[in-house]
């Protein structure tokens, strides 16, 4: 997936660090309008062919809030981010479209997400309660994918273009799409906001 980031995408985020545990209700779940379930990205499906063990989703849909979570996933977050560097599959790969975990330190916003949710994973995390979104910037439009953990307080965003964990009301996205664990996938119907200035 394409990005184009400029420099004026990076001053929705606050500064850096990982939350502590939240206020009650201080991140609500996703719960946006869907127009329909669907088949997955015809990309994601390829890559599931090739990983299958990687689209297993299993376990616990929602995660317990915690500092130590907070901890986990912000670490995560950034530790991946800083080891990948961003390359268009376009470059790396000769397709215009290519889901696939970072090869030799590179990869584009998907494959770094897919990355982060491996190490999740690894770490004892359930991967239903880890999954990817596909959306666009409210100002730019480009198309970004994105990993959502799924908690008692809140749908978090592991972003490939900010080391702090955020809300996934704080990203500067409109939702397009997102995994569900059984394999398919939500279709959203509108922005859940208009456009910021």
């Amino acid at each position: 997936m394409q990005r184009f980031l400029l420099a004026t995408s990076v001053f929705f985020w606050p500064g850096g660090g990982t939350p502590a545990a939240a206020e009650p209700g201080a991140c609500p779940p996703m719960n946006l309008p869907a127009t329909r379930a669907e088949a997955p990205p015809s990309q994601y499906t390829d890559f599931c062919t090739r990983e299958p063990a990687a689209c297993q989703l299993e376990g616990d849909t929602v995660i317990a809030w915690s500092v130590a979570l907070a901890t986990r996933l912000g670490t995560v977050n950034a530790e991946v981010n800083a080891a990948v560097r961003f390359v268009p599959d376009w470059d790396s790969t000769g397709f215009e479209e290519h889901w696939s975990f970072p090869a030799k330190g590179i990869g584009d916003c998907e494959d770094i997400a897919l990355e982060k949710r491996r190490r999740l994973v690894a770490a004892g995390l359930p991967g239903a309660a880890l999954t990817c979104a596909i959306a666009f910037h409210l100002v730019d439009l480009y198309p970004h994918a994105v990993l959502l953990a799924e908690a008692t307080e809140g749908t978090w965003v592991l972003d490939s273009l900010s080391d702090r964990l955020l809300c996934w009301t704080e990203v500067p996205y409109f939702f397009a799409q997102r995994e569900l664990p059984d394999g398919g996938w939500l279709r959203y119907d509108q922005p859940a906001w208009p456009p910021r200035p």
